[in-house]
């Protein structure tokens, strides 16, 4: 029993010593995995021991050999208690690893989230999770803190709850996504954020926050995107003071005239934006704006309304038959009308190899067939009663201005020509030459 009361002596000494410098974690830190090393030895020693009494020299005499025969009844008896040493002493292992440490735990409404030995670990993590909410230089910060209830509390943890330096960018990506998962998109030719989003069936808007410092206008093809979409176990919450300039949109007033046909429209006099200095605290949520207030504003040009003339006329007869068909007989939407990027984009994009036929969606007179800037090589078609539709960046145009075409009649094959991100048709329906959404006339 020698041994076991020395283990248990030792183990006694060891959780004093522990116990005297609870204060600094480092030292306890150190003395506990030096003690554990202790441990280990004293049980490897013991066991060596005792291996030595479990068989004899196979080189002793016959006279050795009938002593260590008698003998074996009180072997049997020691061995068992040095059996039961090396088990108190592996118990003494267990134990010593198994005591609470003191460390600084990170607190969310009540909850533990990570714990560090130093204060100052605990705050640099927290610190780094605020970073990138604060680099906005055109603004600046009135306050910044967590939605939640965030503490720095000092409690005692088991030694194998504390993270460690290898595992610090690991449970810093993990509080700021939510989740320990990584997926990622290399763009391809022709795609574009409103493309990606329906390949994988998430919204544009999450796309977009999955990827804040990604401008979706000058994505490049090779470029990686992230389809992780972040929840944040912590939400940074700041308060910015903004100066800025804005317009004032200008106001719109119509006046009859029997000169125009009803439903055409001429500006009279264009209207022009007012612009005003601004001042306002905007309120932000992990980088996203939730409130704005407006704290000062001073107007520095006013706007100008805007006059246009609306016709009375009754119209001449239509031209085509008022239905419109599909300017192509394949291909699926790869961006829609509205608002994309930040502007209005006025028609649908259908995506096609370049050589594909574009017919005429109805028929008509062509008004423009030539090259028109932005639009590549583009042919308008006027279909009568103010109803005219638009076929860009085409890469051949088959028909010429003046010419009268009919429903279905192959006009131009699609292309890439003007400012295009991949081969496509760009289609537009104009009601009194204002584009309205093509899905109303045309479904794909």
């Amino acid at each position: 029993m020698a041994n076991s009361g020395n283990s248990d002596g030792l183990k006694k000494q060891i959780l004093n010593i522990i116990g005297k410098v609870k204060d600094d974690s480092k030292l306890r830190t150190l003395l506990i995995a030096s003690s554990v090393c202790i441990l280990i030895f004293v049980v490897a020693f013991a066991s060596n021991g005792n291996s030595k009494k479990l068989g004899y020299n196979k080189f002793a005499g016959a006279s050795q050999r009938q002593s260590v025969a008698l003998e074996s009844n009180s072997d049997s008896a020691e061995i068992h208690r040095a059996l039961k040493s090396v088990s108190d002493v592996k118990e003494s292992v267990n134990e010593v690893l198994t005591i609470d440490i003191p460390a600084y735990v990170i607190s969310v409404d009540g909850k533990d989230l990570a714990a560090f030995i130093t204060k100052d670990e605990a705050e640099v993590l927290l610190d780094d999770i605020i970073k990138p909410y604060i680099g906005d230089e055109e603004a600046e910060i009135a306050d910044i803190g967590f939605e939640e209830d965030v503490k720095i509390v000092e409690k005692t943890v088991k030694p194998s709850e504390i993270q460690n330096s290898d595992e610090y960018e690991e449970i810093l990506y993990y509080i700021t996504k939510g989740t320990n998962e990584t997926k990622i998109h290399e763009i391809e030719k022709g795609e574009n954020f409103w493309v990606i989003a329906k390949k994988y069936n998430i919204s544009v808007d999450s796309l977009l926050k999955a990827n804040p410092e990604v401008k979706p206008e000058r994505i490049q093809i090779g470029q990686e995107v992230s389809l992780v979409v972040p929840k944040p176990l912590l939400t940074v919450a700041t308060k910015e003071i903004k100066e800025y300039k804005e317009y004032i949109a200008f106001e719109t007033e119509y006046e009859d005239t029997n000169v125009l046909y009803k439903g055409d429209y001429r500006v009279k006099k264009a209207g022009k934006k007012g612009e005003r200095e601004v001042v306002a605290e905007i309120s932000k949520q992990n980088g996203i704006e939730v409130s704005r207030s407006i704290l000062k504003e001073n107007i520095t040009e006013e706007p100008v309304t805007k006059v246009v003339l609306k016709g009375t006329k009754d119209p001449p007869p239509r031209i085509g038959t008022g239905k419109f068909s599909k300017p192509t007989s394949r291909g699926v939407i790869t961006s829609p009308f509205g608002m994309r990027w930040g502007r209005r984009h006025t028609g649908i994009d259908i995506g096609l190899k370049t050589g594909t036929p574009v017919t005429a969606a109805d028929g008509g007179k062509v008004i423009y067939s030539g090259y028109k800037g932005g639009y590549g090589k583009c042919i308008i078609i006027d279909h009568g009663a103010n109803m005219k539709s638009l076929y860009a960046h085409n890469s051949s145009l088959l028909v010429k201005k003046g010419d009268k075409v009919f429903k279905g009649q192959t006009i131009a094959k699609s292309g890439n020509t003007g400012n295009s991100t991949g081969p496509h048709l760009h289609f537009e329906v104009r009601i009194n030459d204002t584009p309205v959404n093509p899905t109303k006339y045309v479904k794909y």
